[in-house]
């Protein structure tokens, strides 16, 4: 069935959802029409179009952000709350994650939260080095200090000395003033922003923060590939990405943020079900439509015929739904999947790496690394793991 003329595609959604939305716009006096998304469809989901009149599209636009029938988003999905998370170790790397946190929450209009989790089991004395302990202490003594109290909290990590809570939110509050002239002097996007401390294991607090507050992202440096070996198993992004049931950005150290309005080659691994479809309008509706090249990988590398129609048939089918930007399936040239997908990321000059991922065990991802994973130490790309 083709689209209706003269009207406009507003959202698309499964077809239980539509007719509600379909319902709720009639009764505020906004006629509708449903047409069945043409792609393919292995879930049997029967996505639908919404669409409306160019002269009443403002309205209909405020009936879907209302809340009741906000879209399955990638960034805002339904019960998610107003803030991004940026966790914090006070390392170069953290201004890099502050600085592409601060311009994504900008751009959701939501306030970035920047936090520091206070590790007694993995304290390092040299990141609570303040330029002005208590107005008294040397960076030596203040060191001195930590090392002494990082001993003591060992033998009890129930008690926490009110000295080592002081040192850390004493460095916090040095970091947030550091933030906060960036801003004043326009390096970083003048957004007002809150802080938080909390105690514990950094990427079971990450975890946790996000279970119960929901934030919209979850947005961390992670090290570049010249550091990343040595730390495979404890890195804190990649038990955050396993278990977070939020988006999470990962920006490693070695990239130059230039903002995401740089972003112009994306990589877009597909799990060639309805989730693509609603993953890349959500992705074009949050960076308005843009002009961008993106590639379509499939999640599995085992060889499956039928694979390389499907992508055809989705890469037409965003094409034709989103002029701005071209999309591209998946080119194979050798019987090694692995060697085809990094041979596309060097030639392309790969800006984004967009991953579906499923929650993985700890062994299942030592033998049998995820996605993710493999980019994270594979690759100096930022990396946006949507959870599946």
């Amino acid at each position: 069935m083709g689209n209706p003329s003269d009207l406009i595609s507003l959202v698309v959604f499964s077809k239980p959802r539509a007719l509600a939305f379909k319902n709720a716009l009639q009764a505020n006096g906004i006629n509708a029409s449903l047409v069945e998304v043409d792609a393919p469809d292995p879930d049997g989901l029967h996505p639908q179009h919404v669409f409306v009149s160019p002269d009443s599209l403002s309205r209909a636009l405020k009936i879907l952000e209302s809340g009741d029938f906000a879209p399955v988003s990638l960034l805002k999905m339904t019960g998610m709350g107003n803030n991004l998370l940026i966790p914090v170790d006070f390392s170069p790397s953290s201004i890099l994650a502050v600085r592409a946190g601060f311009a994504l929450a900008r751009k959701f209009d939501v306030e970035p939260i920047v936090m520091h989790c206070l590790d007694d089991l993995r304290f390092d004395p040299n990141r609570y080095s303040p330029r002005d302990f208590a107005k008294n202490f040397s960076k030596d003594l203040a060191k001195d200090l930590a090392k002494e109290l990082a001993k003591d909290f060992a033998k009890d990590h129930d008690k926490v000395d009110p000295r080592l809570l002081a040192l850390a939110s004493q460095r916090l509050d040095e970091f947030k003033e550091h933030v906060a002239g960036l801003q004043a002097s326009g390096d970083l996007p003048d957004v007002h922003f809150s802080t938080a401390l909390l105690r514990g294991v950094p990427e079971e607090v990450i975890i946790e923060y996000a279970k119960q507050n929901k934030p919209v992202m979850v947005v961390m440096a992670t090290r570049g590939i010249d550091r990343k070996e040595s730390d495979l198993v404890g890195s804190v992004t990649a038990e955050v990405i396993d278990a977070c049931r939020v988006p999470v950005y990962s920006i490693p150290d070695n990239y130059s943020f230039t903002g995401i309005e740089g972003i112009k080659n994306i990589l877009f691994f597909c799990t060639l079900s309805n989730v693509d479809i609603v993953l890349a309008r959500a992705l074009m509706r949050t960076f308005d439509y843009p002009d961008c090249r993106v590639f379509l990988v499939p999640v599995s590398d085992r060889p499956i015929h039928s694979a390389g129609t499907k992508l055809d048939e989705l890469a037409a089918y965003f094409n034709n739904a989103f002029p701005a930007a071209r999309f591209f399936a998946f080119p194979r040239s050798s019987r090694r999947f692995e060697d085809d997908m990094l041979r596309l990321i060097d030639d392309n000059n790969i800006h984004l790496i967009i991953v579906p991922n499923k929650k993985a065990s700890a062994i299942s991802r030592f033998f049998r690394p995820t996605l993710a994973h493999r980019f994270i130490f594979e690759r100096d790309i930022p990396l946006l793991v949507f959870p599946v």
